[in-house]
């Protein structure tokens, strides 16, 4: 690559600081086939998201981008940066009869915006030569002098990579149930060993890798005592398979772990045991080498290259600048890392998104460059020092959490320091990334993140069920949906690839990107629902104890309760509200078990069971209409009687015109906050004296306390969740909702059951709601 003549004068050298690019597609695509970086990126963009810009018709909507240069300023440790910046031209086509044109129009609104960093070349070194790089990502052809120097740099010099293994003893040291022998000659049979009985003293390394639709060799109950005596034939390995041994050779390991040789596969295998170990294996491997350029298991490692593409472009002045002075600098694209390396095919699998976090080392094998992972570094063959500031945002943020990741169950420390995001960030970051990837079988959704939520669950304490955290747990389960799309909720399918047992409260049940709400809704007093007995909502899982329900003089007290902020302080107050819960436990009807005293099995690597998946709830269950507000582009629920408040819905699936579950929802209101009203500070209370909200105030309406606050001083933000009625007091959850700042006229009205007339007063309370149960 380089850049061509007309971006050096009209943009580089021209002393503007922003302008138009050119002037017509066949100007842009002359310069993008002679290898103009800039050119050559804007033309492949129009090429995926804007095809019609380049037919004939399109010539009006010409220049295309908009041009912006500027120079970063110097902070810290970042380095001297120049900034160029393509932006599409915005092209409203309001009131063109043209269909057509309207059509390009819009098609170009879908053009992303590129920028591209210049570094002095000097802060760059080492730099890659094209003899270093070699033809091909091949190391037996292009010697691999990259992937050797990365991994002698985290040796010797990365203090917290691969800690947990430089610590311990090899008896101390987790191996996997079986791994594959490599150390016989090149293209023998490959034998499975059974590590229980054949000790294993030296590392191994993994493979993330995609499965595909083809068929290939795997582990199977008749093959296992065959291949473990004779070995599995070099010609039966997949191409990915063969070229990943010959990497692992390359690092002198002499075992690797591929997950179909090395664990059972069929309806006789031992899937579901080995599944639960999965985020040992990855986070104990030596290195992991993931296959990124590959679909299936015949796409093979390696690829063959042009090594002047992957060198960064160079570019100097012929004349000294103001911006770039006369020394030299090199081009990169600030999205190499995601274009190159996330946003392939194998980081859009869900079953990788938690081999990618925790496995402690990784070179990704890609279409053009190989690209190295650990906790101290993220590095490529175009920049193999490592990325620079302004590029390492993404690769920053997952190299952080992978460091954390590594050390919180191996040494003891805690999974978040002083400096780090919170818990509930990660998490929530967490989901969202896992969500927007794909998984081959639904069946799979809450395994294949189950490496990760351990992990929090352990240092958390606190218990996990099914993707969502007991711990104010009304606010977990109103998680959203980020975009609708999908026309049947997923573990409604009988299809073999989206149907999975699962119950409709938690993200797990659907697919496509899912926004998790904060562990704690707020600090301050708030409105929360309680199950049958009064007590806050909580799983029944196995191993985990549960409160007692309290004596029948204490259930009549009013639903109100207070939030925790995720502090510290109050965190581990939390924390000891719980152990003192648990010492009395019950199941789903209330009557004692005699099971042993433990509390959260924090030490078992198997994913939580329930003994009943139904979460008790006792709330106020309305009905309303979904109605689509095409001004505001999103649905809202309307509630007859009460206007002039907005409560968004965000729907799980597309609710069907037609279809009176979907348009007529039930609702709940499982969580609410008091805010101070604006409008009317500052307040008085009864007796006429100005009066502060303070931390212990709290409102009832239907018993208001003496002193208690003027209403005209009160709005109420909450969130609760859609419904669909199964029968027997039964629901499944069917999206989410959200008020804000209501007024308690309007609060009451959220808080009325629907038809409650008739109702028998064991499952009916006029306070409380109805008794029902979330399936």
């Amino acid at each position: 690559m380089k850049l061509c003549a007309y971006c050096e004068s009209h943009i580089l050298d021209s002393q503007q600081s922003w302008g138009t690019h050119h002037e017509s597609y066949a100007l842009l695509k002359h310069a993008s086939n002679n290898r103009c970086l800039f050119c050559y990126t804007l033309q492949e963009d129009i090429a995926t998201f804007a095809p019609g810009l380049k037919e004939l018709g399109g010539e009006n909507f010409w220049p295309v981008y908009r041009w912006s240069i500027r120079s970063l300023a110097k902070i810290r440790e970042s380095l001297e940066t120049v900034v160029v910046r393509f932006r599409p031209i915005p092209r409203p086509a309001n009131g063109d009869e043209n269909l057509e044109l309207r059509t390009k129009a819009e098609d170009a609104e879908e053009l992303p915006t590129r920028t591209f960093f210049f570094f002095p070349e000097e802060a760059l070194k080492p730099l890659p030569t094209i003899e270093e790089l070699g033809s091909s990502t091949d190391p037996a052809i292009s010697g691999g002098h990259h992937i050797a120097r990365w991994i002698e740099i985290c040796n010797t010099t990365h203090p917290g990579c691969h800690k947990s293994r430089k610590g311990q003893s090899s008896s101390e040291r987790f191996i996997p149930t079986r791994l594959l022998d490599i150390s016989g000659p090149p293209e023998s049979p490959i034998r499975v060993v059974e590590t229980k009985l054949t000790p294993i003293n030296g590392p191994y390394v993994s493979l993330s890798h995609c499965w595909g639709v083809k068929e290939f060799i795997t582990l199977r109950t008749g093959t296992l005592d065959r291949f473990k005596t004779e070995g599995v034939p070099w010609d039966l390995f997949p191409k990915n398979f063969q070229e990943a041994i010959e990497v692992a050779r390359f690092l002198n390991v002499g075992h690797i772990w591929i997950d179909s040789l090395c664990i059972i596969q069929g309806p006789d295998g031992d899937f579901k045991d080995e599944a639960n170990k999965m985020h040992q294996v990855y986070r104990n491997s030596y290195c992991n080498i993931a296959i990124v350029d590959s679909m299936d298991s015949t796409g093979g490692v390696f690829r063959r290259r042009e090594p002047k593409d992957v060198v960064p472009v160079r570019y100097q002045s012929e004349t000294p600048s103001a911006m770039f002075g006369s020394k030299a600098w090199r081009v990169v694209s600030e999205h190499l890392w995601e274009s190159e390396l996330l946003q392939t095919f194998l980081y859009r699998r869900g079953w990788v998104f938690q081999e990618r976090m925790l496995a402690p080392r990784i070179l990704h094998f890609a279409h053009r460059q190989i690209f190295w992972d650990c906790p101290a570094m993220s590095a490529c063959e175009s920049l193999p020092g490592g990325l620079p500031q302004p590029m390492d945002g993404a690769a920053g943020t997952d190299r952080h959490w992978r460091g954390r990741l590594q050390e919180s169950g191996q040494t003891h420390e805690p999974l978040t320091g002083a400096n780090d995001d919170s818990l509930e960030f990660f998490w929530k970051t967490a989901v969202r990334k896992y969500t927007n990837c794909a998984l081959t079988k639904g069946a799979d959704k809450k395994i294949a993140m189950w490496g990760i939520a351990k992990l929090v669950r352990d240092e958390m304490g606190v218990a996990y069920g099914n993707g969502l955290w007991q711990q104010n747990l009304e606010d977990q389960l109103t998680w959203r949906v980020a975009k609708t799309t999908l026309e049947l909720r997923p573990s409604e399918s009988t299809a073999w690839n989206l149907e999975r047992k699962i119950p409709s409260w938690s993200w797990a049940s659907m697919d496509g990107e899912i926004v998790v709400p904060d562990f704690l809704l707020t600090d301050v007093p708030h409105f929360t629902v309680r199950d049958h007995y009064r007590r806050p909502l909580a799983f029944d899982l196995k191993g985990v104890k549960r409160c007692a329900p309290p004596p029948e003089s204490e259930r009549e007290s009013p639903a109100y309760t207070r939030g925790m902020s995720d502090t510290n302080v109050q965190l581990q107050r939390r924390r000891e509200e719980l152990e003192r819960e648990r010492e009395n436990e019950v199941d789903q009807q209330g009557q004692q078990r005699t099971r042993s005293p433990e509390k959260i099995d924090v030490d078992s690597d198997a994913e939580p069971e329930f003994y009943n998946e139904s979460i008790q709830i006792q709330g106020h269950v309305g009905r309303g209409q979904l109605v689509w507000d095409d001004m505001k582009k999103k649905w809202l629920l309307k509630l007859d009687g009460l206007s002039g408040v907005e409560i968004e819905a965000f729907p799980d699936t597309k609710p069907k015109l037609k279809n009176p579950v979907d348009m007529e929802p039930y609702f709940v209101v499982l969580s609410a906050k008091k805010v101070n009203n604006p409008s009317n500070t500052p307040q008085r209370d009864k007796s006429g004296e100005l009066h502060d909200i303070q931390e212990g105030d709290e409102y009832d309406s239907d018993n208001e306390p003496e002193g208690a606050i003027d209403e005209a001083d009160i709005l109420i933000s909450g969130v609760g969740i859609l419904l669909k009625d199964v029968g027997n007091y039964h629901f499944h959850r069917t999206g989410a909702l959200r008020f804000r700042e209501v007024d308690p006229n309007a609060w009451r009205r959220l808080q009325e059951t629907h038809r409650s007339e008739g109702l028998p007063p064991d499952k009916y309370h006029a306070l409380y709601g109805l008794k029902f149960w979330l399936d």
